[in-house]
Formats: C-alpha cells, sequence, structure tokens
C-alpha cells in the first residue's frame, strides 16, 4: 500500500494533485456535513414530521466519519498506523463487547495486513454502498416533506 502512494505521487502525472483533492475535499465533506446538522438543529428541521430525514443525516455523518477512519489507514505508513492503532484501542474500551469489536476492526489482535484489507474493503465496499442507500432515502425524504422554513418567533 505504501509504495502504491509514493506511486500515485510520484509516478503518476498529477496524481500528488488528485490525492491532495481527495485528502482536502473529504475534510471539507466533514466539515460541511456538520455545519449542515448545527444548521437543520437551529432551526428545528428535525422536528415532526422530518425525524427519519434527520435519522439518516445522523447515519449519512457517522458514514462519513467512517470513510475517513477507514481511508486514513491506507496510506499505511507510521502517521495512519499508529492512528489507527489509537482508534481501534479506543473502540477496545466499550464495555462488554470492546475487546470483541476491536479484534473485529482489527481481523485479529494487532494490526496487520488483514486490518488493511478490511479498513479497504470498507472503505471502497462498503460504505460507500451504506452512503448511496442513505443518499437515496435522505433525499426522498426532503423531496417528500420539503426542507424547513426558518421558525418563526412564535414556534
Amino acid at each position: 500500500a505504501y509504495d502504491s502512494i509514493t506511486f500515485i505521487m510520484t509516478g503518476v502525472k498529477f496524481g500528488w494533485l488528485i490525492r491532495g483533492i481527495h485528502h482536502w475535499g473529504a475534510s471539507l465533506l466533514i466539515l460541511t456535513a456538520f455545519i449542515h446538522m448545527l444548521r437543520v438543529f437551529f432551526y428545528g428541521a428535525y422536528k415532526y414530521p422530518r425525524e427519519f430525514t434527520w435519522i439518516t443525516g445522523v447515519a449519512l455523518l457517522i458514514c462519513a466519519l467512517g470513510m475517513g477512519f477507514t481511508g486514513y489507514l491506507l496510506p499505511w505508513n507510521q502517521r495512519s498506523y499508529w492512528a489507527t492503532t489509537v482508534g481501534t484501542d479506543i473502540v477496545g474500551t466499550i464495555p462488554f463487547v470492546g475487546d470483541f469489536l476491536k479484534a473485529i476492526l482489527r481481523g485479529g489482535t494487532d494490526l496487520s495486513a488483514v486490518t488493511l484489507a478490511r479498513f479497504f474493503s470498507m472503505h471502497i465496499w462498503f460504505l460507500p454502498a451504506v452512503i448511496l442507500l442513505l443518499i437515496s432515502i435522505h433525499m426522498y425524504m426532503v423531496v417528500k416533506l420539503g426542507i424547513s422554513s426558518v421558525p418563526k418567533e412564535e414556534e
């Protein structure tokens, strides 16, 4: 994986640019989604009849964070290795099921090529499929119910 990233950065024409756009675009997506969620919260747009729209939006934010977490390991360098070690150790602190979830994420007790394969699969197959489904549901609900307006003073 590290050699692939090095090749993209140095051997592919404008590979450094595409990788930079991917990195910064992902960060901008998280920021934009968070700002959107704040707007929805402050406008009260999560209230009846838009509760399910809010739930799909929260699920989309969680999936976007999952994309960021799984994508961070993919360069397979020291920074990503240790950041993923810390992230999966945090999951391991969940009472009762933490060690089990950590073992599932890592594919064993330590980070290895199995972990890299799992994160790669989640990053390019599983999470994008879930995100596509959630976006479809979310947009359907927005079209069906409409967007909420700025709350009036008496609301």
